[in-house]
């Protein structure tokens, strides 16, 4: 960006700027017809600027904030304020430029006009702000005073929270274009503007007695400007904050009162000489009384100690990339290569806040038992108070070692400091056992107190998982195929539990079947010809089962065949009865009946690995395989499904050509059925390693 000459005090204080060199008549508001005037003249004056715009117009669009007239209506002061690329309303003091009635309409100055400084001088002092006015020589300060840097100072918010550093040095670069500076380096060398969305709490950014205020001002008023300042004995400096809100300065802040640093103050806002919301923080040891009913003074070198750059300075990144370096002042907080993106210059406060809330819980007590698993909800009460005024509290619960918030926040006290509501332990944590909690409260500067911790027993803080089974599958077999739906109520899921009866009868403690959280479907194996009855349920993670159905009354029931038809193959129930299965080619049989085997035989001609797959193809069929050399009694592998309804897998390897006689029997004796079939196929595979990879 082009960067214009630094205008001297005298120049600076011209922003305001008039067009005669005689004294001017006392500005006043301009009128509505008259801002509009003036806004369509800006505007052209924009439009035909626009061919040779700079840098800056890229990244900032100057917009009128506000407009001043002689009482004459021959001069006005027009105040800027800038909108970013971003759509962003730049929060900090005007830009000015002037205007001059003539026949063809106003006539818009910018500070570089050649008659500008001849035009300033002709105004009153009284009738501009101070920033912008003329440093007497009678109001220097001791050379002394200007070579040391001030120490102790905070960031003006509370710990914990951050603002948008909107401008520092930015206060008084030459941007003719957009009507800048707005104040002069002799004052705003050590000037901040920090601003948010919204208007914050301000706190003190070092201990000092009250010097003055007011907060009499209306809020985005222009003319009139709230404002506190506050001096410290030690450095014998005095703290200004500009721009505060209305009526939120204290009452008990009168000139005298010691301020903590820390300590509430008031809060930011957008009255007098500002564009937006924001306070404008600065330290002085020439403190006099502006013109506009607010102290001001020449600022003085301070270092933030919550700052972690700079030595202590903030910056903005705008600023770092775009203005001449000042006080070794290199770094910014976010991205050098996109210096007005939104996410950078924001500063953390460390200001511990001087008076944080406090509190206490006073339900439920300490050891009690809180829940009885049949009611989610703990009630909380407790108490909370603060110097200005509580915002919020809410439960905490330490998790894991951790203090975790749960449940509402809440806002509003049912009475004076006291406060009742309900937590759904559930939505917070599946608590059950020993649980810690303590209560959070926030102030309204931002302080935040974690307090009065205690321990309380949690039986079972959320319900149990539910589980439904549907009808069972029967199939021409003695396995039944059992699904079901479940629904995890936050505790998480740890095991199902199945049981079953053979009717008639009664439910048996033995009966049980544990299924892994995991799964839906499980296969069960009864007796051929047997008549049975299931029910499910289920347990969540911390061993908390939903419960039977109630009474004996079962989900569901299967009836089993009692005999079954044999495959196409029988007999094939010895070896000398085995049957060909060549590699490769898949061969289908049937479990009929219970216990029955059925014998293959392998012929293997060459050396090799070979993989043996035995798939469950419908009714729960499930095998153990038995694979023997040709004299049928050396074992050369087994192998078996895991449950009902899995897959087999056998893995060998034949070092010669060679004969195998294979045995594939059920899984569970019991296990028959017409439809309980399995296929078998033989396949060659390659053997395949992985490396291993050490090192130390």
């Amino acid at each position: 960006m082009p960067f214009k000459r630094i205008l001297s005090p005298v120049l600076l204080a011209g922003i305001f700027l008039m067009l005669s060199a005689q004294q001017v008549p006392p500005l006043l508001p301009a009128p509505p017809a008259v801002q509009a005037e003036l806004r369509s003249a800006f505007n052209d004056q924009l439009h035909t600027d626009s061919a040779n715009r700079p840098l800056t117009f890229t990244l900032f669009t100057p917009e009128l904030d506000a407009a001043f007239i002689t009482t004459d209506g021959k001069f006005a002061v027009l105040w800027l304020r800038l909108r970013d690329d971003h759509g962003r309303l730049v929060a900090t003091e005007p830009g000015v430029l002037l205007a001059q009635r003539t026949k063809a309409g106003w006539q818009i100055l910018k500070p570089d006009a050649p008659n500008w400084d001849e035009v300033f001088s002709s105004i009153p002092n009284q009738e501009l702000p101070p920033e912008i006015q003329p440093l007497s020589a009678s109001l220097q300060p001791e050379e002394t005073d200007l070579q040391t840097s001030l120490t102790g100072y905070y960031l003006p918010y509370v710990a914990g929270t951050a603002r948008w550093l909107e401008g520092s040095i930015s206060h008084f670069q030459s941007i003719p274009e957009l009507g800048y500076p707005s104040c002069s380096i002799e004052y705003c060398r050590y000037a901040y503007d920090f601003t948010d969305q919204q208007p914050f709490p301000l706190v003190a950014s070092k201990k000092g007695v009250v010097v003055g205020s007011r907060d009499t001002c209306s809020n985005g008023s222009p003319t009139c400007t709230n404002y506190i300042v506050l001096r410290n004995a030690a450095d014998g400096a005095y703290q200004i904050y500009l721009h505060l809100a209305h009526g939120s300065i204290p009452n008990k802040l009168t000139p005298g009162t010691l301020v903590q640093r820390g300590q509430y103050i008031g809060d930011s806002d957008d009255t007098g000489y500002s564009t937006s919301q924001h306070v404008h923080f600065m330290v002085t040891k020439s403190i006099w009384m502006g013109s506009g009913g607010y102290y001001w003074g020449r600022s003085v070198d301070v270092r933030f100690a919550d700052v972690p750059i700079n030595n202590g300075i903030p910056r903005t990144c705008y600023e770092v990339t775009r203005f001449p370096i000042y006080d070794g002042a290199t770094e910014c907080l976010g991205n050098k290569l996109d210096p007005r993106n939104p996410a950078n210059d924001w500063y953390v406060s460390a200001n511990i806040g001087a008076f944080p809330p406090s509190g206490s819980l006073t339900n439920p007590a300490g050891g009690e038992i809180v829940l009885d698993g049949d009611d989610p909800l703990l009630h909380i009460a407790a108490t909370a108070n603060d110097d200005v005024r509580v915002v919020a509290v809410r439960l905490l619960v330490k998790i894991s070692g951790e203090w975790v918030e749960g449940g509402p926040i809440v806002t509003r006290p049912i009475q004076a400091d006291l406060y009742e509501w309900d937590v759904d332990l559930c939505s917070i944590a599946p608590l059950n056992g020993e649980v810690e909690i303590a209560l959070r409260v926030w102030d309204y500067e931002g302080n935040v107190a974690s307090l009065n911790p205690r321990t309380v027993w949690v039986d079972h803080a959320c319900p149990p998982a539910t589980s439904q089974l549907r009808p069972a599958q029967t199939f021409d077999s003695t396995a039944v195929l059992l699904t079901w739906e479940a629904m995890n109520n936050a505790a998480g899921l740890g095991l199902f539990e199945l049981q079953w009866r053979q009717e008639p009868g009664a439910w048996q403690d033995g009966g049980i079947l544990s299924i892994p959280a995991q799964k839906r479907s499980a296969w069960f194996v009864g007796e051929p010809g047997g008549s049975y009855a299931f029910r499910l349920q289920a347990l969540d993670l911390n061993g908390q089962p939903e419960g039977w159905p109630s009474g004996d009354t079962p989900e569901t029931t299967a009836v089993l065949p009692q005999s079954c038809e044999p495959d196409p193959f029988e007999p094939d129930d010895t070896p000398d009865q085995a049957r060909q299965l060549p590699i490769s080619e898949a061969a289908m049989g049937n479990l009929c009946g219970a216990g029955n085997a059925d014998w293959y035989r392998i012929e293997v001609n060459q050396v090799g690995s070979y993989l043996l797959s035995a798939l469950s193809q419908s009714g729960g069929a499930a095998v153990r395989l038995y694979l023997y050399a040709e004299d049928v009694v050396t074992e050369v592998g087994t192998a078996e499904a895991s449950a009902a309804g899995e897959h087999t897998f056998l893995r060998f390897q034949s070092t010669d050509p060679a004969r195998f006689y294979l045995k594939v029997e059920p899984l569970v004796p019991t296990l028959m059925g017409s439809k309980a079939t399995y296929s078998l196929i033989l396949r060659e595979v390659q053997e395949s390693f992985l490396p291993f990879i050490f090192h130390e």
